[in-house]
């Protein structure tokens, strides 16, 4: 009996356990501007970030985590840099509706800059490493989340901050495809 119940209860903690993570594709635009007191570098710009993002839910209470793993390509007028950047919020359902679940996203993200194109002149001076805090919201709506966040660059991207002065400062609006 006791080895049975064991059992079950095994069987219900697993299954509780799938229902509350998924893994999903995501794609969306970004809005950059690289903050520079260089007025060369300072125009902002439109480009593309894709990847995969995964949740875990707590039940009931709303709370969950949402890490992300993107390509990402941030643009001013005539440069951009490729970036793998992991984004890890902390998000919230603070309403239990239904069908369209408004979502609000905030965390830390880190990136690691890959590409570099019209920096010529700097492209030595820039750090790859870049690192900042998130905040963002949008809806659920069935597998689909559409959201719109803004990440503040924390690092000072450039190595001599007198001549350079660059951060990164990122609007995206994307969709996520949860399976």
């Amino acid at each position: 009996m006791k080895r049975t119940l064991l059992i079950l209860v095994t069987v219900l903690l697993v299954g509780s356990v799938q229902a509350q993570f998924r893994f999903g594709v995501k794609a969306g635009v970004n809005f950059s501007e690289f903050n520079s007191k260089n007025q060369v570098l300072k125009k902002d710009g439109a480009a593309w970030q894709a990847g995969f993002a995964a949740q875990f839910k707590i039940p009931l209470i709303g709370l969950g985590i949402q890490p992300e793993l993107l390509y990402s390509i941030n643009k001013g007028a005539n440069n951009s840099i490729g970036f793998f950047t992991v984004p890890v919020n902390l998000r919230w359902q603070p309403l239990p509706i239904p069908v369209i679940k408004p979502v609000i996203l905030v965390g830390p993200y880190f990136g690691y800059a890959v590409n570099f194109k019209g920096f010529q002149n700097f492209r030595n001076d820039i750090k790859r490493f870049d690192w900042g805090i998130g905040l963002g919201g949008g809806v659920e709506i069935w597998k689909f989340q559409i959201e719109g966040r803004y990440n503040w660059g924390l690092q000072e991207l450039g190595k001599k901050a007198k001549e350079l002065n660059l951060k990164n400062n990122v609007f995206t609006l994307s969709a996520i495809y949860f399976f």
